[in-house]
This record gives structure tokens, C-alpha cells and sequence, in this order.
């Protein structure tokens, strides 16, 4: 098995070599030399998956990548911090990503969550995720990171869903 390719996330700056804010020639580009990045598309054109749909890259109004999504793989090592994202329980990945948040007041959850500050977004832990370790740990399936387009999208989604519009 080839090694993996090791991508850094990194909050308001991106994931390995996609940026937020890169046009889909930019992403393209910075990813066309890299084993394993074929394209896929999905939703009509808003986002576009690569390394067998591990790493998902969504567009916002702007054309612009407003937020990326990676999944665990053999083909990509994700690093937060240092430390490979889907190797770590749910509940260490959620502590060490609050700690650089500026409030204390994030609970865990392990559906998901949004951390604001950073705009770094937790997706569904589950044993089943935890590939590294048979499958003993609850592992987060995804981990992103958007910009504010992004996180206005989710704010005004919410606010429609509590009742309340958004202004």
C-alpha cells in the first residue's frame, strides 16, 4: 500500500493544498498532480469529491470553495494540530479542536458540531468509523472547514429551523 498523502487542516485557511476561497481551476490545479485526486462531481456542480469521495469540496454563491470535508482513507493522512484526526475518539478530537476556540462552553456532541471561532465542523462518531483501531473507539466520520459564506449558510439554516429568520 502506497503511504498516504498527509494533508494539514487548518481553520479559515483550508485542507492540504485546497484552499477556501480557490476557484474549482485552483483546486484543479493544486490537485492534479497528486495520486489518487480523481474528480468526482456531485449537487449539480457545488461540490466536487476527489480520493474516492474522501475529500469533498463544496462551492458557495461566490463560485469560491466555502468549505472542505474530509472522510478517513488510506490515501490521506488528516492532521489537526498534529494529530491524525481518524485516529483519535470522538470525544479527544472535540477537546483538543475546543481547546483553540476563544469561549469554553462546547459540549461535547457526537452527532455533530460546529465550532464557530474556528469554523471547523465535527461529523458523526461512531465505532464503525474507527478503521485504524478495528473499530473500538468512537472516530468521527468527517472533519471540515468552512469560511464565513459558510458558516452564514449554516447559521441562517439554523435559524430557519428554531423559527426564527435570519435578517
Amino acid at each position: 500500500m502506497a503511504t498516504p498523502l498527509t494533508f494539514d487542516i487548518i481553520p479559515h485557511v483550508g485542507i492540504g493544498p485546497v484552499l477556501l476561497g480557490m476557484t474549482l481551476d485552483e483546486v484543479r490545479m493544486a490537485l492534479a498532480d497528486l495520486p489518487g485526486a480523481f474528480p468526482e462531481v456531485r449537487k449539480g456542480q457545488t461540490i466536487h469529491c476527489y480520493f474516492d469521495v474522501a475529500l469533498q469540496v463544496s462551492f458557495g454563491q461566490s463560485k469560491l470553495v466555502e468549505f472542505i470535508g474530509v472522510y478517513n482513507t488510506s490515501l490521506l493522512l488528516c492532521k489537526f494540530e498534529g494529530h491524525d484526526v481518524f485516529d483519535l475518539p470522538g470525544p479527544e478530537l472535540f477537546s483538543l479542536i475546543a481547546s483553540k476556540e476563544r469561549s469554553d462552553q462546547h459540549k461535547y456532541n457526537s452527532s455533530e458540531y460546529l465550532f464557530p471561532d474556528q469554523i471547523v465542523t465535527l461529523y458523526e462518531a461512531n465505532e464503525q468509523y474507527d478503521r485504524k483501531r478495528g473499530e473500538l473507539r468512537p472516530v468521527f466520520m468527517e472533519v471540515g472547514v468552512g469560511n464565513a459564506e459558510y458558516l452564514a449558510a449554516i447559521e441562517a439554516i439554523n435559524a430557519r429551523y428554531s423559527g426564527h429568520e435570519a435578517g
